[in-house]
């Protein structure tokens, strides 16, 4: 090796620190943070609520001012201004979202998953020491170009100010974030909600439930072995939806719907339409055998809490049985009442969230063993204060895209 070819190369840790030096540095953070989750981390994930979070962000904000003011000639400030430790930090968290992505975000059987918490990404202190790295570079890069304003680069500082916004809302919000959970019954004001401690939590507000409405799919017409219990193979037409005066065929047989009641209720051998709780559907049916042209009617039900099940067995192989409806859609028909006397009316469906005083509701769920006759319904309340943070942050990074792509057509076209 040449004098001059020994003279460009750098020893690890000279100054100006480059690709090498950041990810050890950030390999070093990822160690330390499986360290802390090992020995130090509990069950609870570590989270910052209010007003403390507020602080912390306004005292990470100045100090970063600070950082950036008085230490900006330091090694350490000028390396995390710099490309290397934005790409080393933005990689590692990548891998660690990757690592998310691969491991089942639950318990596991295995202890070294639990014991590194790599079954919680998001609150492993590795991934929150990387993610504060890379935070620390985007707010020195964004304050840098923000002390060296330039209209040239609104759109860089529009993107970089977003990006910060919207990952230290997401994680600075988590202590604030309120999912909620709460049993109303008809004809009853609830105001008392569980938390996922399962502790009470009492809302300003409670909710009147005026009715707790199930529309159901007509029941399906099954063939049964009766040897397994499972549902027989019929050249991909296992099941038939119930309708009067249908036929079907089920292999060698030929299934006739005389009549078929929504709600109903066994009198003598018959069943009769009856709108009563618990009253299940029914059908009257009459199978033909075409291979020795036998014939049976009989009626058959789905059953509910409150009746039992009936089919009708066609030969030694097979029965034929009435499915339990499919539900097509669930709501509740709510009054929220709240303490100065105000009464907001809405009905809540799945998917379908009602937003009032900060909070968004949803429908979650009823009394499954009750059915379409439950008179619970179970509500979810959602709040999230940092939420239109994260939406500024994120309309901050469009605008600044938009903004730059707009800057790249005019310099092409002044070219």
């Amino acid at each position: 090796m040449s004098e001059d070819n020994f003279k460009v190369q750098r020893n690890l840790w000279e100054n100006p620190w480059g690709y090498v030096e950041s990810f050890f540095i950030g390999f070093g953070l990822m160690i330390t943070g499986f360290f802390l989750e090992v020995f130090v981390a509990s069950d609870t994930p570590f989270t910052v609520a209010y007003p403390y979070n507020i602080i912390f962000l306004i005292g990470y904000v100045a100090l970063l001012v600070v950082l950036y003011k008085w230490f900006s000639n330091t090694q350490v400030i000028r390396w995390l201004t710099k490309v290397p430790a934005s790409i080393s930090s933005i990689s590692l968290v990548t891998l660690l979202v990757m690592i998310m992505g691969i491991i089942p975000q639950v318990a596991s059987e295995s202890n070294f998953v639990n014991n590194l918490g790599l079954n919680k990404i998001t609150s492993n202190w590795a991934f929150l020491l990387i993610l504060f790295q890379f935070l620390t570079c985007l707010g020195l890069i964004s304050i840098k170009r923000i002390a060296q304003f330039k209209w040239s680069n609104v759109g860089f500082i529009l993107n970089h100010v977003g990006l910060f916004l919207a990952l230290t809302a997401g994680m600075l919000g988590t202590g604030d974030l309120q999912r909620l959970s709460i049993n109303t019954y008809e004809g009853k004001p609830s105001w008392i909600a569980i938390d996922a401690q399962k502790n009470q939590v009492e809302l300003p507000f409670a909710f009147y439930l005026k009715d707790f409405i199930i529309d159901e799919y007509h029941p399906k017409l099954a063939l049964v072995d009766n040897k397994t219990g499972t549902i027989a193979q019929n050249n991909g037409k296992n099941l038939y939806l119930i309708e009067k005066g249908e036929t079907y065929y089920f292999q060698n047989f030929e299934v006739t719907v005389d009549e078929y009641f929504e709600t109903s209720g066994r009198i003598g051998n018959r069943y009769h339409f009856v709108n009563e709780l618990g009253a299940p559907p029914s059908a009257k049916i009459t199978v033909k055998n075409t291979t020795n042209d036998s014939i049976q009617n009989a009626w058959i039900s789905s059953g509910s809490f409150s009746h039992p099940y009936e089919s009708l067995k066609i030969s030694d192989a097979y029965s034929m049985v009435m499915t339990i409806p499919e539900i097509k859609k669930f709501s509740s028909d709510i009054d929220i009442l709240t303490k100065d006397g105000e009464r907001i009316s809405t009905v809540l469906e799945v998917n379908k969230p009602f937003k009032f005083r900060g909070y968004k509701i949803y429908q979650l769920s009823y009394d499954d063993k009750m059915g379409k006759w439950s008179d619970l319904s179970v509500l979810e309340l959602v709040r999230d204060p940092w939420l239109p943070v994260i939406y500024i942050g994120i309309f901050m990074m469009i605008a600044g895209a938009i903004y730059m792509f707009w800057m790249g057509n005019k310099i092409t076209k002044n070219q």
